[in-house]
């Protein structure tokens, strides 16, 4: 069917007594149509039909349209697949559906929302992303638009009946946008939010909040009337109770008002009754999800730290039943039509549990009804999920997420730095623990977070698709989105689109821009700073040179949505990293520091430059959306946030040589006596096969040096990269060796590095690592670590109950396993889903075993997440991942604290192991714990310091 040729355009058809958000939304669409070809359909009614020529575009309610009865009365459209459906929408061709048409594209909606989702499932599949205005993805142009058959479909329900975001922590970026473009928080600047919600298949929205109020800054009441008429469920976060938005309370309270000026039940009872009442008087006939409860106010805890849990349970009930009788009273005298929602946000969750001394409001018939929304630990990690017992309640569950949080210990609020991996794995979760109700996530300003946005919608619409069966989720639903908004380019360029936005997720996750600073990675211990600046410059040079091939309707998006965010943060990465070299060079009295102070300059320019070139973008339409601040926070917020100390070295009088490794460990240089001794016993190890000496100048001038072996022969599995040279400030000598050539006894060679006034000995050992008998798959120590990525097992044992399976693209190390169905739990003593790893141990004794896992929380309340290792000896251990008095979320929990901002958990435990050949068994006890990566080592030999650790050890292949 063609929509549009050179000769016409398709109208579009609604009828008078459709929904005005129909009416709406096809004038959206018709928009779509003329973004596509530059033609714009013309929209009829009924009473035109006898003017359009030859077809048309149907878009109609059941229940709402006359011409869809007439259509399915006559036998030329079945709709009896969306009857008493919600959400649900059809697309179909129809021949002949009226007198003078010969052919009809029907969309059909079982409701409003479905209608409206059909409508935009038209605009997507003519190449109208929902990210066109939200992401700069402007669709390809063509003069003609045919459809084909394929667009022929019947949608199943959503997977989640709600599910929404939350505009949060709009301050300075969302709220200067919407004032300086739209004048505020009115209808203007919700328009633009409502559309994208639908476009999505959303369909509920927790609005600004932090100095707006929806229901007044319409303005008037214009913000709740367009919600309305587009079909979008508003709530209000989870201490707004019975629709009024919190800033409201210091707008209206007052001595000589109705509302008192205490926001405290036990002393203003009356009050905040009267404040609720009207509330619900003025906005109950809207379509909402009504929150009930209380929290403090500002968004703290009712009764403060020294109540008890009795106390503030009680207090709760008290508040609720009042509440919800409000509601009965002036919403609906039958409250199972009135959605309603408790958030058990923060302290509220250890409510619904209740404690010794009285039972958890999960147990209180009061709640019948209404939806319990539970909340992740504000860094990702669901808390608690609903156990069998209590699964199936009224009301059912909702889960709050997010990808932006405004608390402690450390805020992120800038640019993203969830992986949809991560998004994956806990909402997942959530949804096999039955909250299937409501999902909403907080996306601060929507502008940076708008793509993982989307994944998180299509996962709660599609849940059959993007869940748990679909182990390649995330990366299928990157590539595909791609592929969407990114048609023009080739196959190869595509995927360079996907690494990029992949990577600069990943890398920002591994710790998130704001708690960031120059100690996080160390300068030298296993490399680790200049692994990471190779990952940041690789991530920067693919974007730039993606950025120069694409088309300029690429490159809108692009930038918009991926590039900013990637080059900008990959900057401050390299800001902090080079600042720890700075500082490292500068303590030794280095010059070369003075090499990285003028990189750390460079990068400070460059972080304001990207700013100022995003607020100009396309004549400056996201403004306001880069002023976030994000480079080195010191407490909690922005507050005090500060650069990096640059550090300068003023040079000696003359040149004067000194001599390190790369990698970190004595700085020698000139002494009287034997000279100074560098060791280089790596080469003793399998897997290293360079090692790089630095040799610096640490005064004015030039230097020149000469590098031989002392008894003047070099083995031949030994080569120098250089063995003379000019240094002003550093050069880099490699030393390589050939593996295939080493010796099967050590054997040492001595190199003498020499200026003419200095000299410094290296000691290079060599020996090669026999490993023709080892099985396969067995890991090899290096300086007496041994380093197993988790996916690197020799063997699995599933059971009937679960199994271990492989994460691939996810958490610090780029690969986890985790047992499913994640409502596994096992006993000590039955069947356990299993791994083991083999390694090598130099020799007999007592080991360390750490087991590096995500910082994932238990989802039973108050139980433990364990898992059962075991020796090749039989000799077993408990190892605690997470203990039952465990509070995720609170920042008094310092455990908690270091686990989310190292973005790992580690449980160490003893073990001993014989010399040679060893096995290590870990089997699940519970589901929840995510393993990353395990290090054994004895306690003499544990790592370096360092915040990634050393790389994964070799192993046979």
């Amino acid at each position: 069917m063609k929509l549009v040729t050179k000769e016409y355009t398709t109208a579009i058809l609604v009828e008078q007594e459709a929904f005005e958000g129909v009416k709406k939304i096809a004038a959206t669409v018709a928009k779509d149509i003329a973004l596509v070809t530059g033609k714009e359909p013309e929209l009829v009614n009924e009473d035109g039909l006898s003017c359009v020529c030859g077809q048309v575009i149907l878009c109609a309610t059941l229940g709402k349209s006359k011409l869809v009865k007439q259509l399915a009365e006559s036998g030329k459209l079945d709709v009896e697949q969306l009857a008493g459906k919600r959400e649900v929408f059809k697309l179909c061709m129809v021949e002949n559906p009226f007198a003078n048409v010969e052919k009809a594209l029907v969309i059909v909606g079982s409701d409003k929302r479905g209608t409206i989702y059909g409508m935009f499932t038209l605009s997507e599949y003519i190449g109208v992303s929902p990210l066109v205005f939200w992401g700069d993805a402007m669709p390809g142009k063509k003069e003609e638009l045919e459809i084909g058959e394929d667009i022929c479909q019947t949608s199943k329900e959503p997977s989640v009946k709600y599910r929404g975001f939350f505009i949060n922590d709009e301050w300075p970026c969302f709220g200067n946008w919407v004032c300086s473009h739209y004048g505020g928080f009115n209808a203007k600047a919700y328009e633009q939010v409502f559309e994208f919600l639908l476009r999505m298949k959303g369909n509920y929205l927790w609005p600004a909040m932090w100095s707006a109020s929806f229901p007044l800054d319409g303005p008037g009441s214009a913000n709740e009337e367009l919600a309305d008429m587009y079909g979008v469920v508003m709530g209000y976060s989870h201490h707004e109770p019975c629709l009024r938005a919190s800033e409201e309370w210091d707008k209206v309270k007052g001595a000589d008002t109705a509302y008192g000026t205490e926001w405290n039940f036990y002393t203003n009872e009356k009050g905040l009754l009267n404040y609720w009442e009207d509330a619900l008087k003025r906005s109950g006939k809207y379509e909402n999800i009504i929150t009930i409860g209380m929290r403090g106010e500002r968004d703290t805890s009712m009764l403060g730290e020294q109540s008890t849990v009795e106390e503030n349970i009680r207090l709760l009930q008290d508040i609720i039943r009042k509440q919800r009788g409000l509601i009965r009273k002036h919403v609906n005298e039958d409250l199972t039509k009135v959605p309603q929602l408790l958030a058990l946000y923060k302290e509220v969750e250890q409510y619904f549990y209740g404690d010794e001394n009285i039972a958890g409001l999960k147990d209180w018939d009061e709640l019948d009804g209404v939806i319990c929304m539970l909340c992740e630990d504000n860094f990702g990690h669901m808390r608690t999920l609903p156990t069998e017992e209590i699964r199936n309640r009224k009301g059912g569950f909702g889960m709050y997420y997010h990808f932006d949080y405004h608390g402690g210990p450390v805020s992120y609020e800038w640019v993203d730095s969830t992986p949809l991996s991560k998004t994956w794995e806990q909402m997942c979760q959530a949804y096999e623990y039955g909250v299937r109700d409501v999902w909403i996530v907080n996306v601060g300003d929507v502008k940076f977070h708008e793509v993982p946005l989307t994944y998180f919608l299509s996962l709660a619409y599609d849940y059959d698709k993007w869940g748990y069966s679909n182990k390649d989720s995330y990366r299928e639903y990157t590539k595909e989105w791609v592929k969407k908004t990114f048609p023009q380019a080739e196959c190869d360029l595509q995927k360079e689109i996907a690494e990029v936005f992949t990577e600069y997720i990943d890398i920002n996750h591994m710790r998130r821009p704001e708690s960031s600073h120059p100690g996080i990675y160390h300068p030298c211990h296993y490399g680790e700073t200049d692994r990471m600046l190779a990952r940041a410059q690789r991530v920067e040079e693919l974007s730039e040179h993606i950025m120069q091939t694409l088309d300029e309707a690429g490159k809108a998006a692009y930038y918009s949505m991926i590039h900013f965010s990637a080059m900008a943060s990959m900057n401050l990465l390299k800001l902090h990293l080079y600042a720890g070299k700075n500082a490292y060079y500068a303590s030794q009295g280095r010059p070369v520091a003075n090499r990285y102070a003028r990189l750390m300059k460079e990068c400070i320019e460059r972080d304001r430059k990207y700013a100022a070139e995003f607020g100009a973008f396309k004549d400056g339409k996201w403004n306001g959306m880069q002023l976030a601040q994000h480079i080195g926070f010191t407490k909690w917020n922005e507050d005090g946030y500060r650069y990096p100390v640059i550090c300068n070295v003023e040079p000696v009088h003359k040149p004067r040589m000194s001599v390190s490794r790369r990698d970190g460990g004595i700085l020698a240089d000139k002494v009287y006596g034997p000279p100074m001794e560098i060791e280089v016993t790596d080469f003793m190890d399998a897997g290293c096969d360079s090692v790089v000496l630095e040799i610096d100048n640490q005064g004015i001038g030039s230097l020149h040096y000469n590098i031989e072996a002392k008894d003047g022969m070099l083995p031949d599995w030994l080569t120098i990269s250089t063995t003379s040279g000019d240094v002003e400030e550093q050069a880099e000598v490699v030393l390589s060796c050939a593996k295939e050539k080493l010796p099967k006894e050590p054997e040492t060679v001595y190199l003498l590095v020499r200026d003419g006034d200095t000299t410094v000995s290296v000691k290079v050992m060599g020996k090669a690592v026999d490993t023709k008998e080892l099985p396969v798959n067995t890991f090899l120590p290096g300086k007496g670590v041994v380093t197993m990525g988790a996916n690197h097992f020799c063997d699995k044992q599933d059971t009937d109950k679960g199994a271990y399976e492989v994460i691939e693209g996810y958490g610090k190390y780029g690969v986890a396993v985790k047992v499913f169905p994640s409502t596994a739990s096992f006993t000590e003593e039955e069947k356990k889903p299993s791994l083991r790893y083999r390694f090598v141990a130099e020799e007999e004794g007592e080991y360390q075993v750490e087991l590096l896992c995500a910082p994932t929380n238990s989802p039973v309340n108050k139980q433990s997440l364990r898992v059962m290792l075991e020796n090749s000896q039989g000799s077993r251990v408990i190892a605690e991942v997470l203990p039952a008095d465990f509070r995720a979320g609170e920042n008094s929990e310092g455990r908690w604290n270091v686990g989310v901002l190292n973005q790992i958990r580690v449980a160490t435990v003893n073990m001993p192991f014989a010399k040679g050949v060893q096995e290590l068994s870990v089997s699940a006890l519970e589901a929840g714990v995510v393993l990353e990566q395990s290090r054994v080592y004895k306690a003499e030999k544990q790592p370096l310091k360092s915040y990634i650790g050393p790389e994964e050890s070799e192993w046979t292949k």
